[in-house]
């Protein structure tokens, strides 16, 4: 029987979307150890760097073909990138330009690879999810891996082992010695697949507010899948015993109360009241040690070398206002700040600061917008929540080193990231089609970009770290 005229049905296409290469960055970022690197790159070739650096080139990729680029409409996150990336940039000539030594300028590379992987992660990031259900299913994996990481902190506090000493990856080797439980005042702390438990005890709170999102907002899915990661989350922060996670912790819910409703918000409270009870009744002595890391704070030797740093800096900044000495180049045998926005000053100057403090207003202030200006609930919810992921992280990077952290730093551009993805994604939403990188973005292969990219000249013309493991 013959089949009847008539149109036909389209094809749905499937290819590989952006969303794949930042889903597995998100798990290696997470659940990776941060001292296993490929030992032939050294310090540069941690997996999520080196996944950063490709998003990178993915999205230059598709830059070269003028069909699918995503220069335009021009996204604020975006622009403020770029300045940044360039203030970074001036700071690695200065420090070309001056008398140098082997170990600042090997510090310096590795530090302009590190802002190059950073600037991939929020340009891919940016532009390269097709759909808002990309977006949330790389969102979701972030807060689920969150949630493993926090539940092995809670064993490794209980335990006092470490276990990830015990991960290995085929064609991954160990560069430092990862030591993942430390003491203060008689406790366990625990640093999970972190590399100190202050950037364990930051991550959790940065991860916490949109772990509350997909808690409240997934309602298809069972209350242990929504609620598990939460409560993983939480029992994690206190046993980092992190003054900078719980004043992330008061930053967190200072931008998330206000959005919630009335009684939403007197659950929250009686939430923490009811956490820090149960830390009170099940870990006797806990609770003081945490209270006296603030009262006690003029005799704490962390805090101390912190305000005895302040002099030091200012010597250096002194020599090198306008750009620094060089991104990275402020090695921790000089000194170890805890405190990123003082090195900042040090290796950047007041240019590369301030591009950077450019970068962190931008990406608040539009998020902040976009939190009270959407349409949908959904969409609000999801915006507060990355607003306080950001507003967690900015806080953090007053009180310890966070570019020597590679998680703490990379969530955070990622957020970054994810804030344009939001604006461009329900923009797209209320206007059917926006400026995107296509709904399904393929993998290029060597020979199409090969082909893109003879198509694009014809037409257009055109680690962290050195600082190892912080001990303080």
């Amino acid at each position: 029987m013959a089949r009847p005229a008539g149109p036909r049905a389209p094809v749905v296409r499937r290819s590989v979307d952006a969303g794949v290469l930042l889903l597995a960055w998100v798990l290696t970022v997470m659940l990776v150890p941060a001292n296993l690197v490929f030992a032939p790159l050294g310090a540069a070739g941690t997996p999520a760097q080196i996944l950063g650096l490709a998003a990178g080139a993915w999205w230059l990729a598709v830059q070269l073909d003028r069909s699918r680029t995503t220069l335009r409409p021009a996204q604020p996150v975006r622009t403020a990138m770029a300045v940044f990336v360039a203030g970074m940039m001036a700071s690695y000539v200065a420090a070309a330009m001056r008398p140098i030594d082997a170990l600042e300028l090997s510090a310096s590379d590795r530090g302009m690879l590190l802002v190059l992987s950073w600037w991939g992660l929020v340009m891919l990031a940016g532009d390269g999810f097709a759909h808002r259900g990309r977006l949330d299913r790389v969102l979701r994996a972030l807060v689920g891996a969150a949630g493993i990481a926090g539940a092995l902190g809670v064993l490794q506090f209980f335990t006092e082992k470490a276990y990830v000493d015990l991960i290995v990856i085929p064609g991954l080797s160990a560069n430092t010695t990862l030591n993942s439980v430390y003491g203060r005042n008689g406790f366990a702390r625990a640093a999970g697949t972190s590399t100190h438990p202050i950037e364990f005890g930051v991550l959790m709170v940065m991860v916490l507010p949109l772990a509350l999102h997909f808690a409240l907002s997934d309602t298809h899915r069972s209350r242990f899948a929504r609620w598990a990661p939460v409560v993983a989350i939480g029992a994690a922060v206190p046993i980092t015993m992190s003054r900078s996670a719980l004043l992330g912790l008061v930053v967190v819910l200072a931008v998330l109360l206000p959005s919630w409703p009335v009684r939403r918000r007197w659950w929250a409270m009686a939430a923490v009241v009811a956490g820090f009870g149960a830390v009170y009744v099940a870990i006797p002595g806990m609770l003081g040690t945490m209270i006296r890391l603030f009262t006690g704070i003029s005799e704490d030797d962390s805090a101390q070398s912190r305000t005895d740093s302040y002099d030091l800096a200012l010597q250096f900044i002194e020599r090198a206002p306008v750009f620094g000495r060089g991104f990275s180049t402020f090695l921790p045998s000089y000194r170890i700040l805890d405190n990123q926005y003082l090195g900042l000053l040090i290796e950047t100057g007041v240019v590369g600061t301030l591009a950077f403090l450019g970068l962190l207003v931008t990406a608040l202030v539009v998020i902040f917008r976009m939190s009270s200006a959407l349409p949908e609930a959904v969409d609000r919810s999801l915006a507060r929540a990355l607003a306080a992921c950001i507003a967690a992280a900015a806080l953090a990077l007053a009180t310890f080193d966070a570019f020597g952290f590679p998680q703490v730093a990379g969530v955070m551009f990622f957020a970054i990231g994810c804030v344009t993805a939001l604006r461009r994604l329900t923009a797209a939403g209320r206007a059917v089609q926006d400026s995107v990188l296509t709904t399904a973005l393929p993998l290029p292969s060597a020979a199409r970009l090969a082909g893109v990219a003879g198509r694009g000249t014809s037409s257009s013309g055109g680690a962290r770290h050195p600082h190892g493991v912080r001990h303080r």
